[in-house]
């Protein structure tokens, strides 16, 4: 067993997030799977059983790059945020979105906390966090995200999150709208 724990800086407090990977009880998801270490500033975190498909999508959000995201993506993949509604068909408006999201939040960070594989389904347990360009504080909320492949591909991928949350733990009023144009 692997325990991984990171610090989020949320607000003046900080928050601790650990994070357990069970490759012994899934030894066939674990063979299948790479061993990465990444590491900056704050923190180095060890992968054990993570699939790559979920290494690439963390790193493409975590990346400045606007169409990582959208290359793991087939050309007709569905980007589904339920957090605030929004549904993104093709990777032009896959790329779109990874663009205004990073014009409107600052250190945007998706850290997995777990993750497997069953055939074509990804789930992905994580902590998405960052600072809301104008908001008083940063936020660090609890999400999950469940990814259909289609040959190596994301064919659709779901993004659940408490929006509520994230707004409290920002300092914003629940009927918070980002300004016109982001």
């Amino acid at each position: 067993m692997k325990i991984s724990t990171r610090r989020i800086a949320v607000g003046t407090a900080s928050l601790a997030v650990a994070a357990t990977a069970f490759t012994s009880a899934a030894p066939t998801l674990a063979a299948a799977s790479t061993t990465t270490t990444t590491t900056d500033a704050t923190t180095t975190v060890t992968q054990r059983g993570i699939p790559k498909i979920v290494q690439d999508w963390a790193g493409a959000w975590n990346s400045t790059s606007s169409t990582k995201l959208a290359d793991l993506f087939t050309k007709d993949g569905v980007f589904i945020d339920y957090g605030v509604n929004k549904t993104m068909t093709g990777r032009d408006q896959i790329i779109a979105w990874k663009v205004g999201t990073d014009q409107l939040i600052a250190d945007v960070d998706i850290s997995v906390l777990n993750a497997f594989r069953s055939g074509n389904n990804v789930a992905i347990e994580t902590i998405y966090s960052g600072h809301i360009y104008g908001a008083p504080r940063g936020f660090a909320v609890h999400g999950t995200t469940i990814l259909e492949l289609s040959r190596g591909k994301i064919a659709v991928n779901r993004d659940n999150y408490s929006l509520a949350t994230l707004l409290a733990q920002s300092g914003l009023p629940a009927d918070w709208t980002p300004p016109t144009g982001s």
